[in-house]
């Protein structure tokens, strides 16, 4: 252990949120990626031990295995998820006026698209998953892989752009943003975003539980999956979208849907005793976390004032 802390000590990278710099935390997912945390925003984000070079050459994770495809299809879950969109969708317009027309940024099998064409809105989506994107066409929506948007929609014609649990997702997320809102009318464009909560009160529970077990229980993987690259403050969210000319509007925190966990945690639980006690545990920590306003999720409207100068890469 004290040689795991006395290496991660030695480490140091910018964080992408907010672009300051992070030290790295002695927690490794997967036994090559380390959590760091930003000494200014507090966002966490792990970085693939090798540096850039090993990040550059490492494919995003496969989000849609094939027993997603079975949980987002299901109507209870579908439903859930309605009324999120509704309760955000509302919120927007109560900001920044009517919305006729969105870009649904990872748009999976198209459940946001149906949602937004049934109210009234003209919808578009785009997804790196081509499977996803071909069980989205046949259900009627327009939708297209991500080198395609270009094609799809032009520049600076859409009310509002949707990332719905996206943005976590790389390891960078300035190219992905710069892309999507270029598709955005300036000024007054809509952000719609949701994400992980960086400073969801239970992570450092969770860490500290596996330290002072020396891992013997450890439910980090519930809190920590690598295949979320970032894990955003409210301070790193207003700092990545102020570098992309928007002003965030209202945040609020919301638990993950409990239909959608209870069948991914269910699925998992009879893996491992931590995989039963978080199925066990998941309806009183939602429960505890609706009461105190303080799920784990960040819902995130904001407004493109204007459009900056496109960005250069910053250095790792």
């Amino acid at each position: 252990m004290n040689d795991a802390r006395g290496a991660a000590a030695q480490l140091s990278a910018q964080c992408p949120a907010c672009h300051g710099q992070a030290r790295a935390l002695t927690f490794v997912a997967e036994q090559r990626y380390r959590l760091m945390r930003c000494r200014g925003c507090r966002s966490e984000f792990f970085r693939l031990e090798g540096g850039p070079a090993a990040e550059a050459t490492t494919e995003i994770s496969q989000y849609w295995e094939d027993y997603k495809f079975e949980v987002y299809a299901d109507p209870r879950v579908q439903t859930e998820f309605e009324d999120r969109y509704s309760a955000m969708l509302s919120r927007a317009q109560q900001r920044a006026g009517s919305l006729e027309s969105v870009l649904d940024v990872g748009c999976g099998i198209g459940n946001f698209l149906a949602f937004a064409e049934q109210r009234g809105l003209r919808a578009f989506g785009i997804d790196i998953e081509s499977e996803a994107v071909e069980v989205a066409r046949q259900r009627g929506y327009a939708a297209t892989v991500s080198g395609e948007l270009d094609a799809l929609v032009p520049d600076r014609s859409l009310d509002a752009v949707s990332l719905w649990d996206v943005i976590e997702h790389l390891y960078d997320p300035d190219p992905v943003l710069r892309q999507s809102l270029a598709k955005l009318r300036s000024p007054g464009g809509v952000v719609l975003l949701e994400t992980p909560d960086g400073r969801f009160w239970i992570r450092p529970l969770v860490l500290l539980l596996r330290r002072l077990t020396r891992g013997k229980l450890d439910v980090s993987d519930y809190m920590y999956y690598w295949e979320h690259k970032i894990y955003f403050s409210k301070a790193g969210m207003r700092a990545i979208l102020a570098r992309h000319g928007c002003r965030v509007v209202d945040v609020h925190r919301l638990p993950s849907p409990r239909q959608k966990m209870s069948k991914i945690l269910g699925r998992d639980a009879g893996k491992s005793v931590p995989a039963r006690l978080i199925a066990s545990l998941w309806p009183l920590l939602e429960g505890a976390s609706t009461r105190l306003g303080r799920g784990n999720k960040l819902m995130v409207v904001a407004v493109l004032d204007s459009r900056p100068d496109d960005l250069q890469p910053h250095p790792a």
